[in-house]
């Protein structure tokens, strides 16, 4: 067979196949494609474990408390049972949301609330509430303290002052 009659043969066959193939595509067709929502279900998540971790502090705050470099922040489902919450570079919680998903649950949340809500006393060393706390001004004339030291009323009651 001669190239020109092979030439021939093909465009025969080239008309004849179809233009296009009805492929099925991946993914939603059609009136599908209009999103339902605005948020991706990851944010809507992550939007709720902030809430939910905003509550807990809201809901537990006398109970969270800070020992030895870690936050300890209550449970929502178990009574009595508290999470050791670390804070820094990298977050960590003993919680199961936190240790499978390796994401911000709301243990860490609640304990980025309470330190926010929070300052180290100057005296004991202890952290709390900014509601409880005293700042040492210069017309305290003060010799142990200097200006600007935060003391907490623990500590101001207890004639630390002085």
């Amino acid at each position: 067979m001669q190239s020109a009659e092979r030439c021939g043969i093909l465009r025969v066959l080239i008309k004849m196949a179809p233009r296009s193939s009805p492929l099925p595509r991946p993914g939603p067709q059609g009136a599908d494609l209009m999103a339902s929502t605005s948020l991706p279900a990851s944010a809507k998540e992550a939007t709720t474990r902030v809430q939910r971790g905003r509550d807990l502090y809201t809901e537990h705050a006398n109970e969270i408390r800070f020992e030895r470099g870690s936050w300890y922040v209550p449970s929502n489902s178990v009574e009595g049972r508290f999470y050791a919450v670390r804070l820094g570079p990298v977050e960590s919680c003993e919680c199961p949301d936190h240790t499978y998903r390796g994401a911000r649950c709301q243990h860490v949340t609640a304990a980025v609330v309470a330190r926010a809500k929070s300052t180290k006393c100057a005296c004991c060393g202890n952290r709390v509430p900014w509601r409880f706390v005293s700042e040492v001004q210069e017309e305290d004339e003060l010799l142990s303290w200097f200006v600007g030291d935060r003391l907490c009323s623990d500590c101001v009651r207890g004639g630390f002052w002085a």
